[in-house]
């Protein structure tokens, strides 16, 4: 059982935490998730760069998300499902557009030489 199956179980303050946040809160045993009562541990993920593409969106989403239930939730951004994780992002806000970037490059085309752009 993983930290999605353990919030779709509705296991007690499971659902306030990310996915990085919740091995320190809780511990596998016996089958079933518990409440961390001694030690510490870290939950780590391992890193993924822009052009990992949707392992680089999946994972910025686990980190922001609070109590994903399912990977279709991790997409669901008010109410909608988005089609990919990323789009799921910059429904969030946590990604910057290209278009002002785009719309930047076309004026500098317009107005300015070859060597110069």
């Amino acid at each position: 059982m993983n930290h999605l199956q353990a919030n779709r179980n509705n296991v007690p303050g499971a659902r306030a935490l990310t996915y990085q946040e919740f091995p320190q809160q809780f511990v596998w045993a016996r089958k079933v998730w518990k409440p961390r009562e001694r030690g510490f541990a870290i939950g780590r993920m391992y890193g993924a760069f822009p052009s990992a593409g949707d392992r680089f969106y999946l994972r910025t989403l686990l980190a922001i998300v609070r109590g994903p239930q399912s990977f279709e939730h991790l997409r669901t951004v008010d109410g909608i499902l988005h089609v990919t994780y990323r789009h799921a992002c910059l429904a969030m806000g946590l990604l910057e557009d290209d278009g002002e970037l785009r719309l930047c490059l076309q004026e500098a085309s317009v107005m300015q030489t070859g060597y110069t752009l």
